[in-house]
Order: structure tokens, then sequence, then C-alpha cells
């Protein structure tokens, strides 16, 4: 896709200009170095007669004349090519090389070999396009990262509950375990635990394609934080995190209600996650404008300044050091809820003043909003 800002086209006419004077440059050596070989070399001045007295004697300076003009405009042509051809090279060298450089480099990352980073060339056309080159290479190996620390994630969180059932089910077979309503409770809470991680993995792949369909109808959304609210009450208070919701007047948006409490679902156990016993979490929501506007803040370890877009990657878990949270998702509620968030048309952000000091997460959706 093209480039369309006003620096970019700056860009590419600053770039335009400087191969042009590139050529001219060449074209001027070629030129001045043919002429000066055509002025010490042509015989004018050497074979020229003091007095012509004879027929013969003109016809013999005539084919004197004219093989010294030859020879001079052969030696001062090559001399020119020559010439231009060593300035054409060393000059095409300052831009060919770098582009080189980033070709190898895109090969070596095409190859999975995301650590390659290429030096800044001098021209700041080429610099900017190495710039990029090595801040996708960063993006890349955190990519890759989090995508190997996934993997054994998910193979500990599959492990645990499998190792449990396998462990009940063995005991029931060779008569260990009686069966009872509390052995049936726990092998489902176990089932239950698979079953949340497998729609968790299949909500990311839809949210990686755009896959999300929702079906938009007016939709109160006091109504739903408030149901989402009384749902997770009883998590909050096991952990001693206080819960409520403010701004109960009815705000109306267009909206998928299942979708709308998918996303609310995962920010709270996002804010249940960064919050210690006596934290508070509040949600509020308030119409704005245009748009209906959903927050959901806490009180709990808050997060740095340069992690507030990264959170919203897949896989990405953010705690301050030495503050474990108390419990750790799968790092993809967040990603899941900014594209359900988009699906609607709408936006999902994340604000907090520091370390320590708490955060608030801000769903907008659009109009046309209004209150009942």
């Amino acid at each position: 896709m093209p480039l369309r800002s006003p620096m970019a086209a700056l860009a590419r006419a600053r770039l335009r200009t400087r191969l042009l004077l590139t050529y001219a440059f060449v074209l001027v050596i070629n030129v001045v170095t043919f002429a000066l070989a055509v002025h010490f070399l042509a015989p004018v001045g050497d074979t020229a007669p003091t007095v012509i007295s004879t027929p013969e004697a003109m016809l013999r300076f005539r084919a004197e004349l004219d093989e010294g003009l030859v020879a001079a405009v052969i030696v001062g042509t090559t001399l020119s090519l020559a010439t231009g051809a060593i300035a054409a090279v060393l000059l095409s060298r300052l831009i060919v090389r770098p582009i080189e450089h980033m070709r190898a480099a895109a090969r070596y990352m095409a190859e999975g070999h995301y650590d390659t980073r290429v030096p800044l060339p001098g021209p700041p056309e080429l610099s900017g396009i190495a710039d990029d080159l090595n801040t996708l290479a960063g993006r890349l190996d955190e990519t890759e990262k989090r995508r190997v620390r996934l993997v054994s994630d998910l193979a500990h969180e599959l492990r645990t509950p499998l190792t449990i059932l396998r462990g009940q089910l063995d005991g029931l077979a060779e008569g260990l375990y009686e069966q009872s309503p509390e052995l049936i409770g726990s092998m489902g809470e176990e089932v239950e635990r698979l079953r949340r991680l497998s729609d968790e993995l299949s909500h990311l792949s839809r949210a990686e394609e755009d896959a999300y369909q929702v079906q938009l109808r007016e939709t109160d959304l006091a109504d739903v934080a408030r149901d989402v609210v009384d749902r997770l009450h009883p998590d909050f208070e096991q952990h001693r995190v206080a819960l409520s919701v403010t701004g109960v007047a009815p705000v109306q948006a267009p909206a998928d209600t299942d979708r709308v409490s998918q996303i609310l679902v995962n920010l709270l156990t996002n804010a249940l996650a960064a919050c210690d016993s006596g934290d508070r979490v509040t949600v509020s929501i308030s119409r704005e404008g245009d748009h209906a506007v959903l927050r959901v803040s806490d009180t709990g370890r808050g997060i740095e300044p340069d992690d507030l877009d990264l959170i919203f990657e897949r896989f990405e878990r953010r705690t301050p050091p030495g503050r474990p949270a108390p419990h750790q998702g799968s790092g993809i509620g967040l990603t899941i809820a900014r594209a359900l968030a988009h699906a609607h048309g709408g936006t999902l952000t994340a604000s907090s003043p520091g370390p320590g000091r708490g955060a608030v997460f801000t769903l907008t959706l659009p109009g046309p909003t209004r209150t009942a």
C-alpha cells in the first residue's frame, strides 16, 4: 500500500532529488573528463605549420590534424567513460549496499532469526527503512518469546487438570475413592477448567482473524453490568476484593449483550488478578456525547506507562516485579476483549497513574445512544 503522509511524500522527493543529483554529478564528470582529455591531447597547436606553401603541405596537415583529433576523442571518451563508471559505482554503493543489507536482514527474519538488526545507513530515507525493519524484528522477537512462553503455560494449564482427573479416575478404578457428590464435583471443576481454556483459544483465533460477528440491538449497558457483577461477586468476595457498580441510570446503546458481557467479564477478571486483599474494583456506566462509556477501575498494582498498549497483545501478562498476582490467566483475555470492542465499532483503552496506583479500562461504544 503506498505511503500517503506528507512526511512520506517529502522523503520520496528527497530521495528522488538525491538520485537526480547523483546522475547529474556522473554526467558532469563525464563531460569534464572528455573536455580535458580533448584539450590536452588535440594536436592543433603542435602540428600547425608556420606557413602552408603548397597543396601537398595542406593535405598533410589536415591528415595529421584528423588523426590527432580522432585519437584525442577516443582517449577522451575512454577516460570519461572509465571515470564516470568509477564515480557511478562509488555513488551507487552508498544506496545499493544498505538496501542489500536490508534485504539480507529481511531474509533472516523470514527464516525466524528475529534477533537480526540492520546497521543504520547514512541517507535519512534508507535509515528510516532500516529503523522500521529493526522495530519489526524487535516486535517479532517479543511475539516469538510470548509464543514460547504460551506453549509452556498451556502445557502447564493442561497438565494440572489432566493429572488430577487421571488420579481421580485411577483411584475410582482401584477402589481407593468412593463415588461421591464431592468427587464428581471436583472432576467437573477440572473439566470446566479445560473447557474454559479451549474456549479462550477459540476466541483468540477468531480475534486474530477479525471473525467476530455481533448482533446489535438496543441494550441497557447498566443492566448488563449489574448482571455480570452479580455473577462474579462470589469470586471477588473469596479474594476479599470489593466490587461495586456506579451510575445505575440506564444507558442504551446498540450492542450484542453476550459480547459486551464477555468484554466485562474479561476486564473484571483482569482487575481481580491485579488486586490484593482489601483493594476495590468499580464499574461505572455513563453517556458521553454520542457514545456509551463503560469503565472498570481498580486500586490494584497499576501498569507501567510503556505497558499500556502491550497488555492488549496476545499472551502478554504484566506483573510488577516482586508482587505476583493472586492468580494468572492465559494472557489472552484483553486481546479478546479489544477484538470484541472493535467488532462493535468501539474502542477499549487502558490508563494508569503508574505502578501501585491502580488502572482504568475504558470501553467506548458508538451511538446513537440515549439515556432512557
